[in-house]
């Protein structure tokens, strides 16, 4: 018994093996593998026919001869499993759908007021169960449906805490999840954008992460993973007072970093940010002052965070797209203008993927869930 359970685990340590090792190569031949990993070539071959045949690896063209018959080329099949990406805002929803390797397949927007009757419901799975339906594939492709939302969320993804922006306190997952049929679970917007930059970057291990669009969210990254204390999941640093009796916020207090430092804390009613940086880049005297101002308010909540945890700093979000290089040195300057310490470094960073849309991240714990399952 203790032998036959031994043989067995070797063999599925030696497909994860040559799994993992094909996942991160792209394309191999057989005797790639065996300078990789030092398999044998019988047990290679043996393996690399299992997986042929549960459909997760596939021959993609001949490896170029050195003299010989060519050797075939596998590849991981990252379309085996699909997962879907939903983000949800006030006038609109953005849907992807992306394979195993996150790649993207299919993007959709579309426009539809938020609201939690159930006409909204309704039309927005809808919409959701067409999309999925155009990618044509069997049900079982389909890992889930990740809904990205600027709320918080309860730690599992089942429900909305609170939702003050969307007025969407208490919304149940269920609600999708029995419209669409497939698996559903919320995420939280700065997490999912988090989860690109993360999923793009092995390097990053710890970090603030800030989502600045019309309003700012947040998410704390240790060790690769969002720090989780409480219902609240990565913080709510979005919600620091910076200035004492301040603006008011949507959370119902004044001076909040959101107050501030989000895009409607920057741009006067009815303007649009391109329009402000079209003229701030043009020499506008005005828009460098709000601009210059701005900035402060950034560096004072960046210090704030910085001195309770000295970590990485990232601006992502729809402000990162317009973000310099001599912007990101001035704020490092302004931070070390209101800090108490010397502060040398720079930790102050410009997200590389803020044109990517959250609802990718959102799709991503589904995909990473399944290659776990499969590879560790």
């Amino acid at each position: 018994m203790s032998g036959s359970f031994t043989v067995s685990t070797v063999k599925e340590n030696n497909k994860k093996t040559i799994l993992q090792y094909l996942y991160k190569q792209k394309k191999a031949t057989p005797l790639m593998i065996h300078k990789e990993t030092g398999l044998s070539r019988p047990t290679i071959a043996q393996i690399l026919k299992e997986l042929l045949q549960e459909d997760v690896l596939r021959i993609n063209g001949l490896a170029d001869s050195t003299g010989g018959r060519k050797a075939n080329l596998y590849e991981y099949y990252a379309l085996k499993k699909v997962a879907i990406g939903v983000e949800i805002v006030a006038d609109h929803f953005e849907l992807v759908a992306v394979d195993l390797c996150g790649g993207l397949l299919k993007y959709e927007k579309r426009w539809l007021n938020f609201s939690m009757e159930d006409s909204y419901l309704d039309q927005a799975c809808r919409s959701i169960r067409q999309f999925i339906d155009s990618l044509e594939l069997d049900k079982e492709r389909i890992l889930g449906v990740g809904i990205a939302i600027q709320a918080l969320i309860s730690s599992d993804g089942s429900r909305i805490i609170y939702g003050k922006i969307l007025d969407c306190d208490g919304l149940d997952i269920r609600e999708f999840s029995k419209r669409i049929s497939y698996p559903c679970r919320f995420n939280h917007d700065a997490e999912s954008v988090a989860n690109v930059e993360l999923w793009n970057d092995p390097s990053l291990i710890n970090a603030i992460y800030f989502n600045v669009r019309d309003d700012v969210s947040g998410a704390m990254i240790i060790d690769r993973k969002y720090f989780q204390d409480g219902p609240y999941k990565s913080g709510i640093f979005e919600h620091m007072t910076i200035v004492p009796n301040g603006r008011p916020c949507y959370c119902g207090k004044k001076g909040c970093v959101n107050a501030y430092c989000s895009l409607r804390g920057l741009l006067k009613n009815q303007e649009d940010i391109q329009s402000f940086f079209r003229k701030l880049r043009g020499g506008s005297q005005t828009c460098q002052k709000r601009w210059m101002k701005y900035l402060k308010y950034w560096a004072v909540a960046i210090d704030n965070l910085h001195m309770t945890i000295n970590s990485h700093i990232i601006l992502g979000g729809l402000l990162s797209r317009y973000l310099t290089e001599e912007d990101i040195a001035y704020l490092h300057q302004l931070v070390r203008e209101v800090s108490a310490f010397p502060v040398e470094e720079r930790f102050i960073e410009v997200s590389r993927y803020g044109d990517f849309p959250a609802c990718i991240g959102a799709a991503l714990p589904y995909v990473q869930e399944y290659l776990r399952e499969q590879m560790e």
